[in-house]
């Protein structure tokens, strides 16, 4: 008695029996063989009998072919098939062949949609490629999508999508859902035993990234602190593997099976924790502090810095590495060493990898630098290039911070209506009432202000 899908399958080997062999130009009769008819071919290839093995064998040298190609492929060896792709798909990931890797995902996606596992992995996998890619809405929308799958004991990236929601929702500017998911790492890290790592110092890290930009720079200062007490303990690197060992058998023995097999991986995955990219994080957001702490230390700041790009370059975290230089030329000008952090400006535009949004920064930073040095019109046309790239970006608080941002260097500038109308969007992107200092008015002439050097000088037309 045939399987229910055994029908299916026999005019499938029939079906791929007549096209070897027609294309190869051969009859019926130039297959025969021991105990092997032209008749009982014909009833193959009709899907009326099952091969045997030997039959295959026999039919695959007849036709100059491996078996495999006459074999139907069964549910095992498809689902072996998805997992080879999926490994190629996150090895296009570690070498940032991305586009790549999310082709395999969305291929695999298409030939196994009814498979639960096959989908979670999917699924996962798309949310780092999102990531990699600077896409962090987009990847903090997926690893949303991927929490439900939590409460499953099987799942294997339960800590991997805590960890990769905290840094999507920060760098997409969601400051209130960052810390939110930041807190449930740190919760989740410490219930695993893995409270000294390098994934606590991570998501400490961000923690303290978000608070920053928040301008809560006092609060920054406590998960800067813990992170830098663990990081002594974790430089060792047999050390904190045999951290996580001990938590994947913690995990095992409760019958947490997923989150042991992740632990496990972690451990031979060499991109699954980078403790050079771990630290460069932690410099970074030290650095950030020291630039706006009171008062700021920008020449312990610009040491940090330095550092922290070296890391983060080292590690491949292209949009981590752009923010990281912002702050490096804001250092720079700080420390009057404007022509420096022109050149860094200009290396960081010159980047085809650097985000839009880096971008922009690396923009403003440059006009500040081009105004200090002299070069007005340098200064006014990097402004109108922001003024023209905010427009096109969505509102939200970092597009707000950034029309902020310019209405600062356009006031530096002597723009007092640009900057006017920059603080008005900036205000209008956070959906709060405008005051009515900045509603718009008569054009009315501006007074004198303040040069770099303190000598007065005349506004500046508007440059936007």
């Amino acid at each position: 008695m045939r399987r229910p899908n055994e029908s299916a399958q026999v005019q499938s080997f029939g079906a791929r029996l007549r096209q070897l062999r027609s294309e190869r130009g051969l009859r019926q009769l130039d297959l025969v063989g021991d105990n092997i008819s032209a008749s009982y071919i014909s009833l193959l290839e009709a899907g009326r009998r099952v091969p045997t093995d030997r039959v295959i064998h026999h039919l695959s040298e007849q036709l100059g072919c491996s078996p495999d190609d006459l074999r139907i492929p069964t549910e095992d060896t498809s689902l072996r098939s998805a997992a080879v792709q999926m490994k190629l798909a996150r090895a296009a990931l570690l070498v940032d062949a991305i586009s790549e890797a999310e082709s395999w995902y969305r291929r695999v996606r298409v030939e196994h949609q009814d498979n639960h596992e096959v989908s979670q992995e999917v699924e996962f996998g798309l949310a780092r490629a999102a990531e990699l890619a600077g896409r962090p809405a987009e990847a903090a929308e997926r690893y949303q999508r991927c929490r439900p799958a939590d409460a499953d004991l099987s799942y294997p990236h339960q800590l991997g999508v805590a960890l990769g929601l905290v840094r999507s929702l920060a760098r997409c500017g969601d400051a209130d859902g960052a810390l939110i998911a930041a807190d449930h790492a740190l919760r989740q890290i410490s219930e695993v035993g893995l409270a000294v790592s390098d994934v606590a110092v991570e998501v400490r890290a961000v923690l303290a990234s978000v608070l920053c930009k928040r301008g809560d720079y006092a609060s920054a200062q406590r998960p800067i602190a813990e992170a830098l007490e663990i990081v002594p303990a974790i430089a060792d690197h047999r050390a904190l593997a045999d951290t996580y060992w001990r938590a994947g058998m913690a995990a095992y023995e409760t019958g947490r099976i997923g989150l042991s097999l992740e632990l496990a991986g972690w451990i031979t995955d060499a991109d699954a924790h980078d403790y050079g990219h771990t630290l460069g994080m932690l410099r970074a957001v030290y650095g950030g502090l020291l630039l706006r702490q009171t008062p700021p230390d920008p020449e312990k700041a610009r040491e940090m810095l330095e550092l922290a790009v070296t890391d983060l370059d080292a590690a491949g975290t292209v949009a981590e590495a752009m923010h990281c230089r912002s702050d490096l030329i804001r250092a720079l000008i700080m420390l009057d060493r404007w022509q420096d952090a022109r050149t860094l400006a200009d290396e960081a535009l010159a980047h085809t990898a650097t985000p839009p949004v880096e971008r922009t920064r690396a923009r403003l930073l440059r006009a500040t630098a081009l105004s200090l040095l002299g070069d007005l019109d340098g200064a006014r046309a990097d402004c109108v290039s922001v003024h023209m790239d905010l427009q096109a970006q969505p509102t939200g608080s970092q597009t707000s911070q950034l029309w902020s941002q310019l209405g600062e260097v356009l006031t530096q500038l002597g723009d007092t209506e640009g900057a006017i109308h920059a603080y008005r969007c900036a205000i209008n992107g956070l959906s709060v009432d405008v005051p009515p200092t900045l509603l718009p008015s008569s054009p009315r002439r501006g007074g004198t202000r303040q040069s770099a050097n303190g000598t007065p000088r005349r506004p500046l037309e508007s440059g936007s």
